[in-house]
């Protein structure tokens, strides 16, 4: 029965009957340790000064318990004091024993009272088998809470009691040492590596949770800080490539702050969806501070002559990756499924670096980089014709004595450079030459443009604390010019964090980034007269690129724009110099927790977060920008967003003799999120050069956009342990969320969803060949749903229709769903895990399946409904795929050379296995009929075109008559958008101080279409067409006979401006469909650690130098830039077409770090 009120976002605070089974399950969790505490008889005792030995008496009269002391070892007629209430036998002899000197043991029934011994000082420095110092060693007493961990030298300093102890010396991956001690004394101890142990370390799962691996029954992949900073990027995200099976980029090469989108485990959303979760310090930013926001009317096809696109990043990108500690890539919903639906992509878990104690003073360390970026791959371009069409005899900027003007094409099918004299551009009176000057070509312009970049990285970190409280302190400040004149950014970020640990039972630890990036211009992307790469694409071979510098037009300063090759691009000095796109982002990210353990087996964290960024974005336009801005432009957005969440977890954890182990935690959390956009527009300006919306010559156009939704979950995980070898968890969660909430119906607001996760050790229950030291198998199965994170798609609304209607609204579009379902997505894993010869060589294997079903796909309509689009419930995708990550130390020479290697590799496949139509338009492409399509039985991101006219054999077919080539007048299949698979491969080369860091990458299997190549072909800009100018060409292929079969292509095409563009024109899009598989050089380093003798001589703790590059070379058939791209589209970075790419780059930098 639904008892819930008719009130929109009621499922938010629904009574689920799932609940009683939570309360029931907790209840069961906690009697163990409610039993315990209830059989002790409680006593209370007041006593003013008398005699110790009374006390004695009195625990032995009303307790079970006996009081056993020497008299020669305690002087039982001290006088004491107490007041107690409700109090254990143990908690009235501890109160009364205190500030006497005296203390207990127990014995089974008896307490023997002694004199306390006193403390002694232990101090020393542990090292590993190199005699190289072990940061975060932890040293104990083996019975007792006192503690510490080594420091940054490997020094430690521990104050214990004098009673013979034992000090216990664990670190992972090394054997524990135990060393009983009886005086004060300096103690220096060696670890030894533990092969076994070095498959036991700790890994951040979801929520936070830390888990030793062995333990896991999921794909996990941990990639350590200092493997993001080998050569640093403007992206940190960049860092990521190559290390990680099953891990895409798509990067939108769209600027020096460039988006990345992370996809794991292959695509299986037909809406586009598919992003991994991302999570920083337990904050998840994917909807908040990382959120991608696009700009209403700007489109990469920006053929209306609005504003271009710019890339203004995200938070994501803002992150200092010095201050990261770890990666951890949870790949699967298994693995990520307690963070509830937005977990349904896997998950990228980011823990920032913390504070370490520290013996005395504090540890800081000084972090420069200095780099350097020129473009490291450019197209084939020809410089043997220049401007004109149809090889024409003669050229002439304007009519001159020669003839007409024969400038005022795009193309360069014109005379040959030959030595010839012609009319041309005077620069001097921007008009045509008073006299014939040299017809020549003016090689390598395009490159003269794009600047070398420059980045300057500097960071300085202080950290220190003590056993009970340490503390982290970062500051970076980053200093960007790019390849791009007048484009770059600036970027401050703060970072801190603390941890303190108030008493034995509270801990509280709190981390916060603050970062604030701004810039004064960002190029706008794309194809569009406002941006810089169509006027690359524009560009002529004849031309002198000096000859624009003065882009203002004589006389009409600030007012006309003068670029003297064509109507269509813009100046690309004034571009970079008057087409400015600003941006001022503040940003929070933050995280208060507490942690209390009410006893060794029972806990409860608290915590609350928060994820703030406040963005200031404009736009100005010159008068003379373009068709549609004649009178120049002026808008700005102002963008907030906040994410906010707090959640509880209630940990039992206990184990039970030898053998098992048994752990359930509990908890629930609430979410909000927040999104508003105001923009403004004053899109013609009275006077030109002031950006000013008093300024305006017409009415203002204010644009509002405003996003609410909640999620609230409980979850709960339990853990069964047997013998350490074999392992079980079982998940679950359920979310209500108010994005699938309506006010007539709760019935599919809240999902369930559960996860089970086997872990088995094989290595420790069978006598495998002694060649093998660690074996284990996994297992996942797992149901995550999703409702998304669009507001507003189950009840009917309306939207502002803009200021210029006085507070009008517009009808929607889309037709809502009230009875929208959750996207379900189930999916197993298998998986194993053997390392051999002592860890010398490992090897990682995962193979999965998953289908995602009852997806949310908008449907186009007849528009006589009053909509376009109605939104439904269809569409089930099977994906499925294999991850291989092969470890390896060929060379280990102990206090010499090592060589360790890593490479890893995926494959993914899917198949769409229903639809509500036979086949859904995706997405389309700018020209020849191109668009991904998702049909039954097909794949994600298959691409569809028009295209060649092809044999039974596949030839192509030409024109009889013409010698052309013959095109399809509908689409056909083109290929597959996403790569099959991908190889990284990573080398590390160490001896003694000295580090060479390898990392080559590649992937293979994937096709897209080229407009730059479509363009730039199509205009006669390339070497391939260079072929048959004026003597004519015979196309490979063959020609249709009257009798129904095929000759071999003997028709010389003769018009060599129509026979390239059958080939490669706006109608052929499989003519510039190009394979995406490259080979990279992806990273290189090499630096130099100065030994320790030197540092200290020069008052430093360390030292270390080095140089490094990134996306040394590219090895690829794709003709133009960068195979490995992405089209910025709105919040979406889009695969598939490349329109307009910004130059790929290579990275060239210096690094010194000092430790102080």
């Amino acid at each position: 029965m639904d008892k819930c009120t008719k009130k929109r976002g009621c499922p938010l605070g629904i009574s689920y009957p799932k609940l009683s089974v939570w309360v029931l399950f907790f209840f069961v969790a906690w009697l163990p340790y409610i039993n315990a505490q209830t059989h002790e008889k409680k006593l209370d005792l007041t006593v003013n000064s008398q005699p110790l030995k009374d006390v004695f008496q009195y625990i032995q009269k009303n307790s079970r318990f006996l009081v056993n002391y020497s008299p020669n070892d305690v002087d039982a007629s001290v006088r004491v004091s107490i007041r107690i209430y409700d109090a254990t036998a143990q908690e009235v002899l501890r109160a009364a024993l205190a500030n006497t000197g005296y203390i207990f043991t127990q014995s089974g029934n008896t307490f023997i009272v002694t004199r306390k011994p006193e403390d002694i000082l232990i101090r020393g420095r542990i090292t590993d088998e190199k005699g190289e110092p072990l940061v975060g060693v932890n040293v104990r007493i083996k019975s007792g809470s006192i503690g510490t961990i080594s420091g940054p030298e490997g020094n430690y300093f521990l104050k214990v009691p004098g009673n013979n102890p034992t000090i216990v010396f664990s670190f992972l991956g090394y054997m524990t040492r135990q060393i009983p001690v009886s005086t004060t004394q300096k103690l220096d101890v060696q670890m030894a590596p533990d092969a076994k142990a070095l498959n036991e370390f700790v890994v951040t799962t979801a929520l936070g949770i830390q888990r030793e691996e062995k333990g896991l029954g999921y794909a996990t992949t941990v990639v350590k800080g200092e493997q993001l900073t080998n050569a640093l990027s403007n992206n940190w995200t960049d860092a990521l490539s190559g290390k990680v099976a099953g891990l895409n980029l798509v990067r939108s090469n769209a600027g020096p702050t460039g988006s990345n989108k992370i996809i794991l485990r292959g695509e299986n959303n037909l809406t586009g969806d598919n992003e991994a979760l991302i999570v920083v310090d337990g904050v998840v930013i994917n909807n908040g501070s990382g959120r991608r926001t696009g700009i209403d009317g700007e489109t990469p096809y920006g053929t209306g002559s609005d504003n271009m696109p710019a890339d203004y990043g995200t938070g994501l990108n803002d992150l200092n990756s010095e201050d990261i500690e770890s990666v951890t890539i949870l790949k699967g919903p298994g693995a990520a499924a307690l963070y509830g639906q937005r977990g349904a992509n896997g998950a990228v878990i980011i823990t920032t670096k913390a504070g370490t104690p520290r013996k005395k003073g504090l540890g800081i360390t000084l972090n420069s980089n200095e780099s350097i970026e020129n473009v490291n791959r450019w197209p084939e371009l020809q410089y043997e014709y220049g401007q004109g069409l149809d090889g024409a005899a003669y050229y002439s900027y304007g009519a001159s004595a020669d003839g007409a003007s024969t400038s005022g094409t795009s193309s360069a099918y014109g005379p040959k450079f030959d030595g010839q004299l012609f009319f041309q551009y005077d620069p001097v009176t921007q008009k045509v030459g008073t006299e014939r000057t040299l017809w020549r070509p003016y090689t390598n312009q395009l490159q003269k443009f794009f600047q070398t970049g420059k980045t300057f990285t500097n960071s300085i970190s202080v950290d220190g604390g003590t056993d009970k409280t340490t503390a982290r302190f970062s500051f970076t400040n980053v200093n960007n010019d790019w390849i791009v004149p007048n484009t770059g950014y600036k970027r401050n970020t703060i970072s801190m964090a603390v941890n303190s640990k108030i008493n034995d039972k509270l801990t509280i630890t709190s981390k916060v980034n603050y970062t604030n990036k701004w810039s004064d211009n960002l190029p706008g992307s794309g194809y569009g007269n406002q941006s810089l790469m169509y006027w690359y694409i524009f560009w002529q071979p004849n031309a002198n690129i000096d000859w624009l510098r003065d882009y203002w037009v004589k006389g009409q300063e600030g007012r006309a724009i003068k670029y003297p090759f064509s109507s269509y691009p813009e100046n690309p000095f004034a571009v970079a110099n008057e087409f400015i796109n600003r941006t001022n982002r503040n940003g929070i990210t933050g995280n208060v927790q507490a942690t209390y353990n009410f006893t060794k087996d029972l806990s409860l964290l608290v915590r609350t977060s928060i994820d703030f960024a406040y963005d200031q974005r404009a736009q100005e336009r010159p008068y003379d920008a373009g068709a549609k801005l004649p009178k120049g432009s002026y808008r700005t957005q102002n963008i907030f967003s906040m994410e906010a969440s707090s959640d509880f977890m209630l940990k039992y954890s206990k184990r039970f003799g030898e053998d098992f182990e048994f752990t359930a935690t509990g908890g629930g959390s609430t979410l909000t999120n927040n999104y508003n956009k105001d923009e403004t527009r004053a899109d013609s300006l009275t006077f030109p050069g002031i950006f000013s919306f008093s300024n305006a010559a017409g009415p203002l156009l204010t644009i509002p956009y405003r996003s609410k939704y909640s999620i609230n979950s409980f979850y709960g995980v339990i853990t069964g342990g047997f013998r350490d070898y074999l392992f079980l968890d079982l998940t679950a969660r359920q979310d209500w969320t108010s994005t699938l909430a309506t006010p007539y119906r709760t019935t599919n607001a809240g999902f369930f969803y559960p996860a089970a996760n086997l872990s088995f050790i094989a290595s420790d229950v069978f006598h495998l060949p002694k060649m093998i030291n660690y074996a284990k198998l996994r297992f996942s199965a797992s149901s995550v749903g999703s409702g998304g994170t669009s507001a507003y798609l189950t009840s009917y609304n309306y939207e502002t229709a803009g200021s210029l209607y006085n507070g009008g609204l517009s009808a929607p579009e889309l037709l809502t769903n009230p009875n929208l379902k959750p996207l379900r997505t189930i999916t197993y894993e298998l998986g194993a895990n053997v390392q051999f010869y002592n860890n010398r060589l490992g090897i990682d294997v995962a193979v999965y399946r998953g289908n995602t079903k009852d997806q949310h796909l908008k449907r186009i309509v007849d528009r006589a409904s009053g909509f376009t689009r109605v939104l439904i419930n269809a569409g089930d995708v099977r994906n499925e795929g294999i991850e291989i990550a092969l470890n390896g130390t060929p060379i280990s020479i102990k206090n010499g050379f090592r060589w360790s290697s890593n490479i890893v590799f995926s494959a993914n496949r899917n198949r769409i296995m229903s639809l509500a139509d036979s086949s859904v338009v995706l997405r389309n492409g700018p020209v020849g009929g191109g668009q991904i399509v998702a049909k039954v039985g097909g794949s994600m991101g298959d691409l569809y075109g028009r295209g060649y006219q092809r044999a039974p054999d596949g030839q192509i077919i030409y024109d009889a008559n013409t010698g052309v080539a013959l095109l399809t007048q509908e689409v056909k299949y083109l290929g597959n958008i996403l790569p099959k698979a991908k190889i990284g491969w990573t080398n590390d080369f160490n001896y003694k101080g000295f580090n060479l860091h390898l990392l080559f990458d590649a992937q293979y299997g994937g096709v897209a279409h080229s407009l730059t190549h479509y363009k730039m072909a199509e205009q006669g800009k390339l070497k391939e067409t260079l072929p048959g100018r004026y003597n004519g060409i015979i196309g490979n292929g063959v020609v249709a006979t009257s009798d129904g079969k095929y000759r071999k292509n003997d028709v010389i095409a003769t018009d060599i401006d129509e026979y390239y563009r059958s080939h490669y024109g706006v109608d052929n899009a499989e003519g510039s469909v190009f394979r995406t598989d490259f080979i990279k050089f992806r990273e290189a380093r090499i630096d130099y650690t100065f030994s320790k003798g030197l540092v200290k001589r020069l008052g430093f703790q360390r030292a270390t130098v080095g140089v490094y590059g990134r996306d040394l070379f590219i090895w690829s058939p794709w003709p133009m830039f960068d195979p490995e791209f992405g089209t910025l589209y709105g919040s979406d970075i889009l695969q598939g077409f490349e329109i307009g790419q910004f130059p790929s780059t290579r990275t060239l930098g210096f690094n010194l770090v000092i430790g102080l």
